[in-house]
């Protein structure tokens, strides 16, 4: 299946004078696929008129500058680094033009493979719509006093320090993410973004409509502030990223030493073939078609070791590539879902066995 989503998006100044909200959206070149799409919202904070410069070069440059980072770093890296690049320049220009002070919430999502990564800082919001449950994925960094509930503690361009929230999850069809300021976030009720955003998954809505309507509705409710909303709706998952990969090795357990006869996920192994104390390799044998399969885990003792978990996972994403490239009849194939139809219950790789 192809990676598909359908990205919408709406923004008004509302009933002030000025729109310091700013959200984009990028999708890849051709060429860089693996890097996934990326959307991003911010809310200006204006001291002296400088919140909508600060909200536009913020989204803009991460936007931008996220596709010139290396497909192997991680995303959350890619994205601490260029956050952390614009949060020092643009303090560095608030020190020099102080009291005049451009400061932004920020909050942004990269889609890639069959997971998404999230940024945060601020007031602005996303939320996640998943079979009929609405989750909000950010926390608000303002003062914990009803009074003082739009004081940022956390902004971009601030402090020359800026500690980011990160946080990644698993993608599915029919995921739907919602980005927004609280100019709509504050407005609108739980209750009454539920029903709006359920309501138009249900009926097919397209992302942009539902942006508008949860704009003109904020408005319409009696929003004082700038209203902007963007709509991801997943509608096609790739195969899995190299960050998939990784993630996945993590949240699975190294199977302990194989004895011959031994079985595993429906394998059973006939023979142990190399063991160099870091990765083990067994022949193993279909119980139910009796077709021959090699399976490749990392030795017990490296159970606990991230960096080879990491090289083994990366081994699987740089074979399943090679698989859908013109040389792939001069690799062993590997398998993304096991042949038997089982759920992978530990971490290992199965190929054909030749």
């Amino acid at each position: 299946m192809a990676f598909e989503i359908d990205i919408g998006f709406a923004s008004q100044a509302g009933r002030k004078q000025i729109n310091e909200d700013f959200c984009a959206a990028m999708l890849p070149e051709p060429g860089q696929e693996g890097m996934g799409s990326i959307v991003a919202i911010a809310d200006g904070v204006s001291t002296g008129g400088m919140g909508k410069e600060a909200a536009q070069t913020t989204v803009t440059s991460l936007v931008r500058d996220y596709y010139g980072t290396p497909e192997t770093w991680d995303t959350t890296v890619a994205l601490d680094r260029i956050i952390g690049a614009q949060n020092t320049w643009l303090a560095g220009l608030n020190h020099r033009r102080h009291p005049v002070l451009g400061l932004t919430t920020l909050t942004a999502v990269v889609l890639c493979g069959q997971s998404y990564a999230l940024a945060h800082v601020g007031d602005t919001r996303a939320y996640l719509l998943r079979d009929g449950s609405l989750s909000q994925l950010t926390t608000d960094h303002v003062v914990d006093h009803p009074d003082l509930k739009h004081q940022l503690l956390r902004c971009v361009g601030a402090e020359d320090m800026l500690v980011v929230d990160y946080s990644q999850g698993d993608l599915q069809v029919g995921d739907m993410f919602l980005l927004m300021s609280d100019g709509v976030h504050g407005t609108l009720s739980t209750k009454r973004l539920k029903s709006m955003v359920v309501l138009a998954a249900a009926s097919g809505q397209d992302a942009q409509a539902l942006s508008k309507q949860l704009v003109d509705e904020a408005l319409a409710a009696g929003s004082l502030d700038n209203v902007t909303a963007m709509v991801v709706r997943v509608q096609g998952l790739l195969d899995a990223s190299l960050q998939d990969e990784n993630r996945h090795s993590l949240t699975l357990t190294i199977p302990a030493r194989l004895k011959v006869g031994e079985a595993i996920d429906g394998f059973a192994v006939t023979a142990p073939v190399a063991d160099n104390g870091i990765n083990v390799l067994y022949q193993t044998r279909d119980t139910q078609t009796q077709n021959l399969y090699a399976l490749k885990t990392l030795h017990p003792a490296r159970a606990h070791d991230r960096d080879e978990r990491a090289m083994l996972a990366h081994e699987a994403w740089l074979a399943k590539r090679m698989q859908s490239s013109s040389a792939a009849e001069y690799f062993v194939n590997i398998y993304d879902k096991l042949p038997n139809a089982q759920t992978h219950t530990a971490f290992y790789l199965l190929y054909d066995w030749h």
